[in-house]
């Protein structure tokens, strides 16, 4: 497997550095590595603790008529090795006055056990900017296609169309305000196959599955900020969300086996929940360069799709899934310039989530803290 990864991996740096050096253009560098200590990084019942390692890797250049960009990271686990993965990102984008429109695609690639986890996004993006009254807009339109290797139900494709306002004030004071509309539409809502596990006797078994899914689902979005300047370095922002489902989904519950495992586009994907934010930010800045950030989040999630797991794993369709998740995160950062082109930025941060839900396997806290160090250059 990780032959044909680093093959892949080659093959986009010849191809990148082949565009080098045929621009007089320079690339800009960004390096850098997280190391954490998580208690749950997979969010289950059954806490897995382990350290954490990345290293991420960012590449731009500007052409003139585009720009070219390549992102990669490695993420390793301490304990579990076999969940270790890499993913990466190519882009083409095009900056005007007061607009800009792009391309990306993206892959990640996982161990054999867990290639259920690859997939592939291409991604195309509008974006416009413009002001009437004080008032400052930014429509986006954007497209998209996933597919994934190895679970053709989560394949689809999704539009969306967001517009945000902005607007300040010289109190200190900005409002904020906007949402959009996103449409995800499944191109296999019904999938059926085998898969193979290691029981309780460590003897390889396989078993048959039918699995089903929502076809299409529409879900709007809104939202409002009020951001307040408390003293020249000291700001407070606060954000109500609120997502809705349009359509009724009525008998179209989904139906996944949970050999899926625990990633979000699997079961707890943005698009197919609806309910409220809240959330609260204090930015504190220390000896100019110093950022200390605290915010707490409150989730109201309602998965009128998704149906509940008891203690045994049952399914049970009759009854949807709730969620109630509280988030508290602390951060420092600082940058330390090292010449006329080169920055190091320094990062600690904490966050943990406290995730209650009718559905059991969703019963779940974590905590972690990591630590970032970053070049730029």
């Amino acid at each position: 497997m990780y032959q044909i990864v680093s093959s892949r991996v080659n093959i986009f740096f010849i191809v990148l550095f082949s565009i080098y050096s045929l621009s007089s253009a320079q690339w800009s560098f960004k390096l850098s590595t997280d190391q954490e200590y998580n208690d749950n990084p997979f969010r289950t019942q059954l806490a897995t603790k382990t350290f954490l390692s990345s290293i991420d890797l960012g590449l731009e250049n500007d052409l003139g008529d585009i720009s070219l960009g390549y992102y990669g990271s490695y993420l390793n686990f301490d304990v579990v090795p076999e969940r270790n993965f890499y993913w990466h990102q190519l882009a083409a984008w095009k900056n005007f006055e007061n607009s800009a429109l792009g391309i990306y695609a993206e892959q990640r690639l996982n161990k054999d056990i867990y290639t259920y986890y690859d997939y592939y996004n291409i991604t195309a993006y509008y974006r416009q900017q413009f002001s009437l009254n004080e008032f400052y807009f930014t429509l986006s339109p954007n497209l998209s296609l996933t597919k994934y290797e190895n679970i053709s139900i989560m394949d689809n494709y999704k539009a969306n169309l967001s517009l945000n306002i902005n607007r300040g004030f010289e109190s200190g004071t900005t409002l904020i305000f906007g949402g959009s509309i996103n449409f995800k539409k499944y191109l296999n809502p019904i999938q059926s196959g085998t898969y193979t596990y290691l029981d309780e006797n460590n003897v390889l078994v396989t078993d048959t599955y039918i699995d089903k899914n929502v076809s299409s689902i529409t879900q709007l979005v809104s939202f409002g900020r009020i951001a307040q300047s408390i003293t020249s370095t000291t700001g407070l922002a606060v954000q109500f969300t609120n997502r809705s489902i349009l359509n009724g989904f009525g008998a179209f519950v989904k139906d996944l086996n949970m050999i899926y495992g625990d990633e979000s586009e699997m079961f707890d994907d943005p698009v197919n929940y609806e309910g409220n934010n809240l959330s609260f930010e204090l930015t504190q800045i220390f000896f100019d360069d110093l950022e200390f950030k605290a915010g707490f989040y409150l989730n109201q999630k309602h998965y009128p799709s998704q149906g509940i797991y008891d203690a045994l794993y049952n399914y049970d369709t009759g009854i949807m899934r709730n969620d109630t998740q509280n988030i508290f995160t602390l951060s420092i950062k600082k940058s330390i310039p090292l010449g006329s082109n080169t920055n190091l930025s320094l990062g600690l941060g904490y966050q943990t989530i406290n995730n209650k839900s009718n559905s059991v396997p969703f019963n779940y806290i974590n905590n972690s803290i990591n630590l970032n160090l970053g070049f730029e250059f």
